[in-house]
């Protein structure tokens, strides 16, 4: 038997066989069109997402400007693992702006006592909502937020990141929302937010 022909035959087309892709080789096309659909499945979950708390909040508010305002001054209030007396009073008085003078203060205790929204869930919502609301809301919402989130004497981090998410929720955009806040922080130094 001859076997050094077929000895030099396989050790020349090893070479040649590892020289070429096999199927099984991901490609830089194939890499690319993976990456695009994680991208995709991503932004879609984000999507449904964002959906599903938004429609969490319509069910628990029913499209009520004034219920909404509660709730997300409700949750406010708590963001900081504190919740201090002088928020209460900021939020019975940010109702007394928002639905007039006739606000059953009793609402903000059972407000807080059944916090039934997240604050995922109330940003999703009013992001959802914005086009419906006046400007004028829009501003007396985040003034009442300024209000609760400063009124215990300190303005953390995670009350500043709401803050920023309910601005650029109400469709004030990132670059404008330091500029609205800096307007709605002055007049609060100067009195006119209470």
């Amino acid at each position: 038997m001859n076997r050094l022909p077929l000895i030099a035959t396989l050790l020349s087309a090893a070479p040649a066989a590892a020289a070429t892709p096999t199927a099984s080789a991901p490609s830089g096309s194939a890499i690319l069109a993976l990456f695009i659909f994680v991208v995709v499945a991503w932004i879609s979950f984000r999507v449904v997402a964002r959906a599903l708390r938004a429609r969490k909040a319509q069910a628990a508010v029913g499209g009520s400007f004034e219920e909404y305002v509660l709730e997300a001054l409700a949750n406010a209030a708590r963001i900081d693992g504190r919740l201090n007396p002088a928020e209460r009073t900021a939020i019975a008085s940010a109702m007394r702006d928002i639905a007039g003078p006739t606000f059953d203060e009793a609402r903000v205790e059972t407000a807080l006592a059944h916090a039934r929204l997240s604050k995922a869930e109330l940003v999703a919502y009013l992001a959802s909502r914005a086009g419906a609301f006046t400007h004028e809301q829009k501003s007396a919402l985040l003034r009442a937020l300024l209000a609760v989130f400063v009124a215990d004497g300190a303005f953390d981090e995670i009350e500043h990141a709401a803050l920023v998410d309910y601005t650029a929720a109400v469709g004030f955009d990132r670059q404008s929302a330091p500029q609205t806040l800096r307007r709605i922080a002055g007049d609060f130094s100067r009195g006119n937010i209470t």
